[in-house]
């Protein structure tokens, strides 16, 4: 058995390869997501930056291979659509810059799933309970297990 480190996530593929090139088919596909979020598509770099993320420095979001699911795992945040990951960095991360919270902590990143599950137009029901479980899921992997809001309830199972 593998022993991870606190607050590691023992999950299947962690998504594609951030080392995965986006070719133009890939990248014409996704600008076709950020509209269908309503999203600044200026914003947007594809094939920079180390992965799929928000930099605090640059105020862009890098799109790396890793945008893709990876339809193997049963870890919610491996399974949210590339809409999905686009909806976190932009209405979770980009609409809330500057930060208050250092890049990657539990909190920034919560808020990132919770926000685009409540407020990006245009995603799937499924999309919604995949963010909204990431969401809770960083804050169990933090240590701190949350639970669920009477919006996340809503969202998760359906009422």
């Amino acid at each position: 058995m593998v022993n991870l480190e606190r607050g590691a996530r023992d999950v299947n593929g962690y998504r594609q390869s951030c080392h995965n090139v986006l070719d133009n088919k890939d990248i014409g596909r996704l600008n076709s997501e950020i509209e269908a979020i309503q999203a600044d598509k200026s914003v947007f770099r594809f094939n920079e930056g180390i992965k799929t993320g928000f930099s605090d420095r640059k105020a862009v979001i890098h799109v790396k291979g890793d945008v893709s699911p990876d339809l193997n795992s049963t870890h919610p945040r491996d399974l949210m659509s590339e809409r999905a990951v686009l909806a976190h960095e932009y209405y979770g991360h980009y609409l809330f810059a500057p930060s208050e919270f250092e890049q990657g902590d539990w909190r920034d990143e919560m808020r990132a799933s919770y926000i685009a599950a409540l407020k990006t137009p245009n995603l799937s029901d499924e999309d919604r309970k995949y963010l909204m479980l990431d969401a809770y899921e960083r804050a169990r992997e933090a240590g701190i297990p949350l639970e669920y809001s009477k919006k996340a309830r809503g969202i998760i199972y359906g009422f």
